[in-house]
């Protein structure tokens, strides 16, 4: 029953994340909004269960401020959006008695972790990089499961404390599995580019899938909760299925614009 929810949970979220991506800016911009916004809800009630206190609505407003300026072309207005979130949050929040640095500043880290990297999805203008960052960070992560539970015998002691399960070889997998799925894609795709760039990318895009993933567990960690959400089933809530995808958001962004 857990597997066929899981499977099911699984290709419910990849239906939408096709949807929203194949037709059109539009409608991807609209979904990440909505990605984001649930994002920022699992994110602060997950620091709430440690003692963070949050103003919501500021940080849902500043979230939709940077998504709305990604949505854009102009390039230097995404940053605009960011300071300018910044800017109000640090001028509304210090006003408030309650407020400590500390609540100021998980506010600021989740309108980066959130809206900064869903808003570099957003901006990637040629869908087709968007396709290369789904394979890297689905495939990094496929890989690298299929690869740890076979053949993974060297456990990463540096991690041990996040996830204990992790190994050195099915970190490789998943890296080697990544570049190899975009080599394949980067074949048919049309784009066409060199085939050196496209293994540097995506190595370092596995790589830092990885991180993501790591990141993301941690936070859990720290929070005691086992899941952001239940929204998917199976899988948990938004950040669980795209904690490693939005953390390469930026790098594959850098590459459609080379």
């Amino acid at each position: 029953m857990n597997l066929i929810k899981r499977t099911l949970g699984g290709a419910i979220i990849l239906l939408v994340l096709f949807a929203v991506t194949f037709f059109g800016k539009t409608s991807l911009a609209i979904g990440f909004a909505i990605f984001s916004l649930i994002a920022i809800k699992e994110l602060t009630d997950a620091f709430s269960k440690i003692g963070f206190r949050f103003n919501k609505p500021l940080l849902y407003f500043s979230d939709l401020l940077v998504m709305a300026a990604s949505f854009t072309k102009e390039r230097e207005l995404f940053a605009v959006s960011i300071t300018l979130s910044f800017a109000i949050i640090f001028g509304i929040l210090i006003f408030a008695e309650r407020r400590n640095l500390y609540d100021i500043l998980v506010h600021i880290f989740i309108l980066i972790y959130v809206a900064g990297l869903m808003g570099s999805i957003v901006k990637t203008h040629d869908v087709r990089f968007l396709w290369m960052l789904y394979l890297t960070a689905w495939g990094s992560d496929t890989f690298a499961y299929l690869t740890g539970s076979t053949i993974g015998k060297r456990k990463i002691e540096s991690v041990r404390h996040i996830s204990p399960k992790k190994t050195l070889e099915g970190s490789i997998g998943g890296v080697i599995g990544a570049v190899i799925l975009n080599l394949i894609y980067n074949h048919y795709s049309g784009l066409h580019i060199d085939i050196s760039l496209v293994i540097i990318f995506s190595a370092l895009g596995a790589i830092l899938s990885q991180i993501g993933d790591l990141v993301a567990s941690y936070i859990k960690r720290k929070t005691g909760i086992k899941d952001f959400g239940n929204l998917i089933p199976g899988h948990g809530g938004i950040m669980d299925r795209f904690d490693s995808m939005i953390f390469i958001a930026p790098l594959f962004y850098l590459f459609s614009v080379l």
